[in-house]
């Protein structure tokens, strides 16, 4: 039990005195201090107390057989996710069929009767292998690639590529497993948010060819920079456009010094936002030029 929980049981707190102590209630029987939010900006807030959340229901089924399922585990893993997969007000738990059945207010059961194995506690938090949670997901196709790239980012991935083939290995016969290597045709390491999948997905699945993924721009300043995805035979780079520096002139400067020193390397960059996401002709056809221009370059070049 974490030293900032309490449960009714031990007595120590009950829901008579956990106001005056400096309590609060975060799940029936379960009483912490709260997290503190203090600088933290909605999306913070939003994961501390979920967090917290967490932690309250797994102290209320201490000494159960219990591990947190899909969504929930994912996101205690922070692992992003698309925003219809996103689940912050219930706890999914995961227990042996026919063990016990688990009733409270914020929590979803779900049942097994394949034995399991802990891959990590997060700060005391039982999670199984993350590609097992990839597959206990209910999302589109499209959904589930961006959440496979999402477990091997370019920077702190959870696992490699190499090791999501071997799990999926190791769980044949499971419930998403055919399907999840048919998935992965689709799927790259080395990735930076789900939007860069996204785009992805999108000029592949219109017929461009495959852009690799950050692919390194070395410029005579001596930087080296990242384009999010690209061509570089013919360095076209497509690169998503946020928007999350707006506002921020110290940082639009940086952002703009950059964009000027890619482009004076020779690079054509097609920029993407969320909107050209939901109607991409105009990015296809952006991509689709970009790339007629410079290939009919390479196949004339200036004497």
């Amino acid at each position: 039990m974490s030293e900032d929980l309490d449960i009714q049981l031990a007595g120590a707190v009950t829901w008579r005195n956990h106001v005056r102590l400096g309590y609060e209630r975060l799940t029936r029987g379960v009483y912490g201090l709260a997290p503190r939010l203090d600088g933290l900006d909605r999306w913070e807030r939003r994961r501390v107390q979920f967090f917290a959340h967490v932690k309250a229901v797994m102290t209320a089924y201490q000494g159960r057989d219990v591990v947190l399922y899909g969504v929930t585990a994912l996101q205690v893993l922070g692992v992003a996710l698309p925003a219809r997969l996103q689940d912050w007000d219930t706890c999914h738990i995961l227990v042996l069929r026919g063990s016990y059945r688990p009733l409270r207010s914020g929590v979803s059961a779900h049942w097994t009767a394949e034995p399991w194995h802990v891959w990590n506690m997060i700060d005391g938090l039982p999670v199984l292998h993350p590609v097992d949670h990839w597959l206990q997901l209910t999302g589109s196709d499209d959904e589930l690639i961006e959440v496979a790239d999402g477990l091997m980012r370019r920077h702190h991935p959870l696992i490699s590529l190499e090791e999501f083939h071997r799990r999926l290995e190791e769980l044949a016969g499971r419930p998403g497993v055919q399907r999840g290597r048919r998935l992965m045709k689709w799927v790259v390491a080395g990735t930076d948010s789900l939007y860069e999948t996204r785009t992805r997905l999108v000029l592949v699945r219109e017929g461009l060819p495959v852009p690799a993924v950050n692919l390194p721009v070395r410029c005579r300043a001596g930087y080296v920079y990242h384009v999010d995805m690209g061509y570089e035979l013919e360095k076209v780079a497509v690169e998503f456009d946020g928007q999350v520096h707006v506002g921020d002139k110290r940082q639009m400067e940086i952002d703009a010094q950059r964009r000027n020193d890619i482009q004076d390397e020779g690079w054509f960059i097609v920029p993407v936002t969320a909107q050209m996401l939901d109607r991409p002709v105009g990015l296809i056809r952006s991509v689709e030029a970009a790339l007629v221009m410079r290939r009919a370059g390479l196949a004339s070049p200036l004497l």
